[in-house]
């Protein structure tokens, strides 16, 4: 049967929160520099961070006492010019290093290093799930009090290894006075660990001390019960990578540095030509030994941009795409919105926090779930945090030095500046690139079949779909009721007649008309939610009100050995224009795309 085709993509109507699947929405922004949008929301949120400095609005922290870069990063950028937006600020105070900050000055990252040195593994190939003991045998100590052999490396990256945070640094010997004047019992120096104890002249350890003291410890929870954050776990992480590599932490980096372009991300101490150093007490300079693996690194702004961008384009220099995308997924939870990953901290935000002038908190309508990705790093007087925003193909550096208390309103306000604005770019970039009419020029035909897609919502919705003037939606409603419907509960509801579709995230290279192009597939969802609505006298209405249930259900309906959730567009494989269409339960071949 010759058939044909229209399909009209309308611009968005509205955003609403719905049940949508993870990832995506539409596809990634591109090109930002030459979005207007996103371009004058940046710039409003300079101003305001002029504004600040110079006191004309309250700024929240030590404007006299802190320095800092902030920088974002897209995964489509040339690795020439990877920034798509740059601030930077010296206080006047810094006397110390650089007299100008730039994408080059260098900080301490702190435990920015767990996450840089967690990459040293994943690039090793080494087994996540092997016990640290196969790597550090002396751990394997029938008088340990710790039970080492059922503590994987995973565990170790993830926090939930259960072990001590540190060896000898979290003891003050500088206040042991103070202690024994409180009341506290007085101790010998004997009683202190062997080494790396704060203002005590026992030096910091080497690898045989600290692997003594880890069997002298005790556990603070039994693996994988819950979080418990370790600077240790990433030193037995850096000697087990070395073990499996047969090469030390420094060589490990340098390594890393040159496959990744990070030329300045280096174990401390860094160059105090580059140096963003504060006037107040800190850490620029130090020797951390063999706790650098755990927060000892200096990196730049530069350097962060590169490794967020290899970790968004999933470059080989760092592994598989699909142990990458693994490596970044939540392993725990930390909190009502709190996930641990390896070792990521992950939150979702409130969307009415991130789309404050659109959100509707009654009907959860104006905004969307948006997962952020990211490490935080603490150095005496220095913060700083990297995010990743795969949502829209982001990366997001902060680095300060000097108030710490600086960091959090700095992100706070990059976020919601940043979120709504590329949101925005994304959904008109979808719209422009895929709005437009298919069809399959074939007028002999007495065969029609239309479409209509509107952005109603995070994502494109098909909204009408007919062949020979039937309505297709109206039947997949009807089948539902006959076929997935009855596999559930009375309890639960789907939306009828809203068919949402979404990037799938899936390209095939094909040929077609005579020259090649990408196949790109998208799903619609059946927007399957809890319904908790039932008339009853017993507690609890309400609980499961709205828990999303359609990932369920995705590719569960066929029709003729085709899935009928599954949509394809084709795009030109030169320029990335989107050229055509298929719709493969009705077997219409691809449908060209026209005005």
């Amino acid at each position: 049967m010759q058939l044909s085709k229209l399909l009209a993509i309308l611009p968005a109507v509205e955003l609403a929160l719905g049940c949508h699947p993870e990832g995506p929405p539409v596809p990634r922004p591109r090109q930002l520099k030459q979005s207007r949008r996103f371009q004058d929301a940046l710039s409003g949120l300079a101003t305001l961070f002029d504004d600040a400095l110079t006191s004309k609005i309250k700024a929240g922290f030590d404007v006299q006492n802190i320095s800092f870069s902030i920088g974002i990063t897209s995964f489509d950028q040339p690795q020439s010019d990877l920034l798509v937006w740059e601030y930077h600020h010296l206080s006047p105070a810094n006397v110390n290093g650089t007299k100008s900050v730039d994408r080059h000055s260098q900080y301490l990252i702190g435990s920015i290093s767990k996450v840089i040195t967690d990459t040293l593994l994943l690039r090793s190939g080494i087994n996540y799930d092997d016990a640290v003991t196969k790597y550090l045998p002396s751990l394997a100590n029938k008088e340990s009090l710790t039970n080492w052999g059922d503590i994987t490396l995973r565990s170790l990256a993830g926090q939930v290894a259960g072990i001590v945070p540190n060896y000898g640094f979290s003891e003050f010997y500088y206040l042991k006075d103070y202690f024994e004047y409180l009341g506290f019992p007085l101790l010998t120096n004997n009683s202190y660990p062997e080494c790396g104890v704060t203002a005590m002249d026992t030096g910091g350890c080497n690898r045989e001390q600290l692997l003594r003291g880890m069997l002298i410890s005790d556990p603070v929870a039994p693996p994988q019960t819950r979080p418990v954050y370790s600077n240790i776990a990433f030193t037995l992480l850096a000697y087990a990578v070395e073990t499996y590599t047969g090469k030390s932490y420094s060589q490990l980096i340098r390594e890393l540095s040159l496959a990744l372009n990070m030329p300045s991300t280096r174990p401390s101490p860094g160059d105090d030509t580059l140096a963003v150093v504060p006037a107040v007490p800190n850490n620029w300079g130090s020797d951390y030994g063999d706790g650098v693996a755990g927060g000892g690194l200096v990196s730049t702004l530069a350097d962060l941009s590169s490794y967020m961008h290899a970790i968004l384009n999933k470059s080989p220099a760092l592994s598989t795409p699909t142990k990458i995308r693994a490596w970044l997924k939540p392993h725990t939870f930390t909190g009502a919105t709190g996930f641990q990953g390896s070792p990521w901290e992950i939150f979702r935000p409130n969307p009415a926090f991130l789309f404050p002038k659109t959100y509707n908190a009654t009907s959860h309508t104006g905004g969307h779930t948006v997962t952020i990705t990211g490490k935080d790093g603490v150095a005496y007087n220095y913060r700083s945090r990297i995010s990743l925003l795969e949502t829209y193909g982001l990366g997001l550096t902060i680095l300060t030095a000097g108030d710490q208390s600086a960091l959090p309103i700095l992100f706070n306000a990059v976020i919601s500046t940043l979120i709504p604005a590329i949101d925005a770019a994304a959904l008109e970039q979808a719209a422009e690139h895929y709005a437009g009419v298919y069809t399959q020029n074939t007028p002999s035909s007495n065969a029609t079949a239309t479409a209509t897609v509107a952005m109603d919502g995070p994502s494109l919705r098909l909204t009408n779909l007919t062949l020979n003037g039937k309505d297709i939606l109206f039947g997949l409603d009807e089948i539902w009721k006959y076929s997935l419907s009855p596999l559930l509960a009375a309890e639960m509801a789907k939306t009828t007649g809203i068919y949402r579709i979404y990037p799938a995230e899936i390209y095939r290279e094909a040929t077609w008309d005579g020259r090649k192009v990408v196949k790109e597939d998208w799903r619609f969802e059946w927007g399957l939610e809890e319904n908790a609505g039932a008339e009853t006298d017993l507690p609890g209405r309400g609980i499961s009100e709205g828990e999303c249930k359609s990932w369920k259900l995705v590719d569960w309906l066929y029709y003729g050995g085709q899935s009928v959730d599954r949509f394809v567009f084709v795009k030109d494989g030169e320029t990335g224009e989107v050229v055509g269409m298929e719709v493969p339960f009705l077997r219409t071949g691809v449908l060209e795309r026209g005005g």
